[in-house]
């Protein structure tokens, strides 16, 4: 073997030394991500029962939040890991900043109003809207634990397009899906034990609430399983008079339809508002969508971000 051909297998050694360390240096950064991503898992899988379907657990943000142990959908992954739908939290999250005024449209167990307010503060606000008089017990809980009554404003009303009193009907197992009764529409059968509850509510327009014509918002987050239209209707003149204003919200067809202003509505409201919409993929960035796209699928509940120029930007 002459010289170059000793030199050559020399190289070969080290090569194959080298990809021995980077196959272990990556083995070992898999083991502790692993390690720490369960370590978090522990950490926020501590949830107290304090009687009366009621728990305290805390939030990847750090904040406490009071949860409806009866709740599966929600109540379990905020106790047994400490987050709700965080594909969707954290493209939320990149909207805000500090001074926004943000609405939470639908609160449930005030995910949302919490993560928000610890990002807009703290000279913001966000103002959180829930129907439901028990889960308002559970967000006023929460604001007063973590001293954020100062920059959460709660408000016990379901978001439409006027000023009236109207049912909410709430499955207590799979509290996520609590809606206002739309009328001529059949009412699902309880998905638990515990039954349908329902309660008659108060609905407000935010154009009455928010009647100052300087007032402007900066983000709404909007989950109110098919009343969408309902509350834009009731808003247009505050989104008129926010040019900056970035909307996350639930978009289905079908659950659109059981009011008056449905997905079609929708849309010609965003379009003529001169406003785009983007769908959130699963690891929270966004993909362009065309209107139209959103209602090829009727029965799709998808989450989509509307705004006037890119939302990130």
């Amino acid at each position: 073997m002459d010289d170059t051909e000793r030199f050559n297998e020399l190289l070969a050694r080290i090569a194959r030394i080298e990809a021995s360390v980077a196959q272990t240096s990556s083995q070992i950064g898999q083991l502790v991500h692993a390690y720490n991503q369960g370590l978090q898992e522990a950490f926020y899988s501590q949830a107290t029962y304090l009687g009366d379907h009621r728990a305290l657990t805390r939030l990847r943000s750090g904040q406490l939040i009071y949860v409806d142990t009866r709740s599966v959908d929600i109540g379990s992954h905020l106790m047994f890991g400490g987050k709700w739908e965080p594909h969707y939290t954290g493209a939320f999250e990149r909207l805000l900043r500090p001074g926004n005024v943000v609405l939470d449209i639908g609160s449930n167990h005030g995910v949302y109003a919490l993560l928000a307010a610890a990002r807009v503060a703290p000279n913001g606000h966000v103002y959180a809207f829930e129907a439901s008089r028990d889960f308002c017990e559970l967000i006023r809980a929460s604001i007063s634990v973590n001293g954020l009554d100062r920059l959460i404003t709660l408000e016990n009303r379901a978001v439409a397009d006027r000023a009236f009193e109207t049912t909410l009907s709430t499955d207590l197992q799979m509290s996520g899906g609590g809606h206002l009764v739309a009328d001529g529409h059949a009412e699902p059968a309880a998905t638990s034990a515990h039954g349908i509850r329902s309660q008659t509510v108060k609905c407000i327009a935010l154009d009455d609430y928010f009647s100052d014509p300087a007032q402007k918002v900066d983000v709404i987050k909007m989950d109110i399983e098919g009343a969408e239209g309902l509350a834009l209707k009731g808003m247009a003149n505050l989104v008129g008079r926010s040019p900056s204003l970035r909307i996350m919200m639930e978009f289905c067809p079908l659950m659109l339809s059981r009011f008056p202003h449905n997905a079609e509505f929708v849309i010609d409201f965003f379009k003529s508002g001169g406003f785009m919409c983007w769908t959130i993929n699963p690891d929270s960035s966004l993909a362009p969508a065309r209107w139209e796209s959103l209602l090829a699928i009727p029965d799709a509940i998808q989450n989509v971000l509307i705004a006037r120029s890119h939302p990130e930007r």
